[in-house]
């Protein structure tokens, strides 16, 4: 037995109720990972991988990432790491910036170059039919705790996924659990939350 809890604790089985699907919804939201107001994050009392409060420092807001089409963020995984002591997981991000312009590139290429993020993307499997917790598998948290780092910048004129714009690959490596979620109460009020994260005081 390990040092930290590392059994397994529940039948592996499928949901008949609400068997899971793939994919992730168009819009997401991103943040600077150096604006995140870390110091008022809360966990869940008894699931770990839940955040319930998640906030931006005084001032700063998140952007939203939206890629349309019928699989957007293609591409985006969770591997196993192996490591010498101890496992962990590397999470890869795909986005599409289809947009190529002054604006385009001082806003946002060149920040995500250099710059850490977070990113919370809406999982179109939500598990809104559990009898606990329904909904908290919808959003799905990013980057909180290595950030999320760009290992791809690529601008091909004639690429017909692009189409001109950009392909973005963001990777977090050394993640110390397998998947991180947001949800506070329900699905309807975790989505009301996401929002004020775009959202400035003043605005």
């Amino acid at each position: 037995m390990g040092v930290c809890d590392e059994m397994l604790k529940k039948d592996i089985a499928p949901s008949c109720d609400d068997p899971v699907v793939p994919g992730y919804e168009q819009e997401g939201v991103i943040m600077n990972r150096d604006e995140v107001d870390f110091a008022l994050t809360t966990f869940n009392a008894t699931q770990k991988n839940v955040i319930e409060t998640l906030a931006m420092k005084s001032g700063k807001k998140g952007y939203k990432v939206v890629v349309p089409g019928k699989t957007p963020y293609t591409g985006s995984k969770t591997s196993l790491a192996t490591g010498t002591y101890r496992n962990t997981f590397t999470n890869a991000l795909q986005i599409v910036v289809l947009d190529h312009g002054p604006e385009v590139c001082s806003d946002i290429i060149d920040g995500l170059a250099n710059g850490s993020y977070v990113v919370i993307l809406e999982n179109k499997y939500k598990a809104l039919q559990k009898e606990s917790n329904p909904g908290n598998a919808a959003f799905q948290v990013y980057g909180y705790y290595q950030g999320l780092t760009a290992t791809t910048l690529e601008n091909d004129k004639y690429s017909e996924d692009t189409e001109g714009g950009w392909l973005v690959n963001l990777e977090e490596t050394k993640c110390p659990k397998s998947a991180l979620f947001y949800f506070k109460t329900d699905y309807d009020t975790t989505k009301q939350a996401l929002e004020t994260l775009v959202t400035t005081p003043d605005e």
